[in-house]
């Protein structure tokens, strides 16, 4: 009881790289578990919102039988779809997406608590990457009104890129959800910011030129925020 659940949606934007963008914001969708407030729907208690200007969808049952309906066939899982990204012990049967937060612990960082600033698909090599930052990178990235350029990201920003493999999703067919990490790449906001990469199957500490470092630390302070209300 307690537990909330947000599922954002966008329209894609391929770029010319191939890599598929969130481009303008289509709506969001809430969950809510309250066993008492919400006895007459299994528990949960849900509402869409659609547009920039936040539009209530649905005003009758219909909405009420048109999620119930989609969730019916998780109604084993607690009617749940999501497969968090967490290292907490499950009892279920692919309740949770361990694998997807197994990150080594001498990290840097340890970003996956931080908040998402943007993600994308590379649907040529399969993967999903998520551009995660800490306060000072967040704050940079909500005082940004331009859906097209990025922030201004202060001294003491910190940036972490994490790319995953996908895996087909149990519980969507035709969906690809992340897999094991394939690496994580961290930008430094400072007088000479600093890039570090760790990737390989144990995500380690992995050497470049001062040219591939140059290039990466553009590519990822140049990622713009996704839009949001």
């Amino acid at each position: 009881n307690g537990s909330r659940l947000a599922k954002i949606a966008w329209q894609q934007e391929v770029a010319s790289d191939g890599l598929v963008h969130p481009g303008r914001f289509i709506q969001v969708e809430l969950m809510v578990k309250g066993a008492s407030d919400y006895k007459e729907t299994a528990g949960w208690g849900w509402g869409r919102w659609r547009g920039l200007d936040l539009r209530p969808y649905g005003k009758d049952t219909r909405f009420v039988n048109e999620c119930t309906g989609c969730h019916m066939p998780v109604r084993g899982n607690d009617f749940v779809y999501t497969l968090p990204i967490t290292t907490a012990q499950s009892a279920g049967v692919e309740v949770v997406n361990r694998r997807a937060a197994e990150l080594p612990l001498n990290l840097p960082y340890q970003p996956l608590g931080w908040k998402a600033i943007t993600i994308y698909v590379d649907p040529r090599k399969h993967t999903t990457a998520a551009l995660l930052g800490n306060d000072k990178a967040m704050n940079a990235a909500h005082a940004t009104k331009s859906t097209d350029k990025a922030p201004a990201y202060p001294p003491g920003a910190v940036l972490a890129l994490v790319t995953w493999a996908q895996r087909d999703d149990p519980h969507w067919f035709g969906a690809r959800i992340p897999d094991v990490p394939q690496s994580v790449e961290y930008v430094e906001i400072g007088a000479a910011s600093a890039y570090h990469c760790f990737a390989g199957p144990a995500l380690s500490a992995e050497g470049a030129t001062a040219r591939d470092d140059a290039q990466r630390k553009s590519f990822i302070t140049g990622l713009a925020p996704a839009q949001l209300p």
